[in-house]
């Protein structure tokens, strides 16, 4: 299942080997395609890339939005690129992992069809709930759930099959309860009905919540990851309430079409992970709930294999198939 994969690590390594690290000739525009909508947190995030790109390579580096089916439109379009560093894909998690698992028509094998270049980004997942809510522990809302579940059983989710849904899913098994997941057209309404008490809670990328728990209207019990984030220091990660499986973070990364030479690859690696340390990047993503990230392509291709490997018998378990 990796063999293609290892073929484009293993041409890299040999690439630095024998000496052929010179620039190759790059064209003059670069397309960093983004599978969602302009004006999105990963379009955001996109954007900042490519304007600092610009300058590392001395290219117009434009951003190309393919929204559509959470990510499958930009996707499959891509594998049909030419390998002459003009188009690079800009995936998630999303894209690469939760879509392939619970979608019945991606057309795409996310280890065998993209050739890894960097991981640019990372960012969390939370479970949130409104300010009339009266949980203020991830277990004091399962005891809710247990005791009304009509009024408490149910949790907003940006989109049906992603990451967010089984988290929940994930929460309730392991407590023996029932919770529905309520799926919306992405993050923004989700918040919305969060806001004006429409639903008890959510689960969401950080990103989208950290104003409206500023400013008292919500409450976030718990979140991905290894570590507890800075901006949330008072909000434990899942693994330190006993939730094991729920470590994975979300990402952003860089992938290139297969075919593309391994040199080529190489520097646009260096490129992504130089400007990802730049003080620009970071002052544009944090407050929107990213954080920078510098990881080679082989890194990007374990985090993926993880993700698949995590959420693949997840999925399974819940029986969650889309048409």
């Amino acid at each position: 299942m990796k063999k293609k994969w290892a073929q484009v690590l293993l041409g890299t390594a040999l690439a630095l080997a024998t000496g052929m690290s010179v620039a190759s000739k790059l064209p003059d525009t670069i397309r960093l395609v983004v599978g969602y909508p302009a004006g999105g947190t990963a379009d955001a995030v996109a954007r900042v890339y490519a304007e600092q790109l610009r300058e590392k390579l001395g290219v117009n580096v434009v951003v190309d939005n393919r929204a559509g089916a959470g990510g499958q439109v930009a996707a499959q379009g891509f594998l049909r690129s030419p390998t002459d560093g003009s188009v690079l894909l800009v995936a998630n998690n999303h894209m690469m992992t939760t879509l392939p698992l619970t979608v019945k028509t991606v057309s795409y094998d996310p280890i065998k069809d993209f050739a890894p270049v960097a991981v640019i980004a990372k960012f969390e997942h939370i479970f949130v709930v409104g300010k009339t809510t009266p949980a203020n522990t991830l277990q004091e809302y399962v005891e809710l759930v247990r005791k009304e579940p009509e009024k408490y059983g149910h949790y907003g989710i940006p989109a049906p099959g992603s990451a967010p849904q089984f988290i929940g899913y994930s929460i309730a098994k392991k407590n023996d309860i029932q919770m529905s997941p309520v799926p919306y057209k992405g993050g923004a309404p989700l918040i919305n009905d969060l806001l004006g008490d429409h639903i008890p809670a959510g689960v969401d990328a950080v990103g989208m919540i950290t104003e409206h728990v500023a400013a008292g209207s919500v409450r976030v019990l718990g979140i991905t990851g290894a570590e507890r984030l800075p901006i949330l220091k008072d909000v434990p990660t899942f693994a330190e309430m006993g939730y094991g499986d729920l470590k994975a973070s979300g990402w952003m990364g860089i992938f290139a079409p297969l075919g593309m030479e391994p040199e080529m690859v190489k520097q646009f690696q260096d490129a992504f992970n130089e400007v990802a340390k730049l003080p620009r990047i970071e002052s544009a993503i944090v407050p929107i709930g990213f954080r920078p990230e510098s990881g080679d392509a082989q890194e990007l291709s374990r985090i993926v294999q993880n993700d698949l490997d995590t959420w693949g018998p997840i999925i399974k378990e819940s029986g969650y198939l889309q048409q």
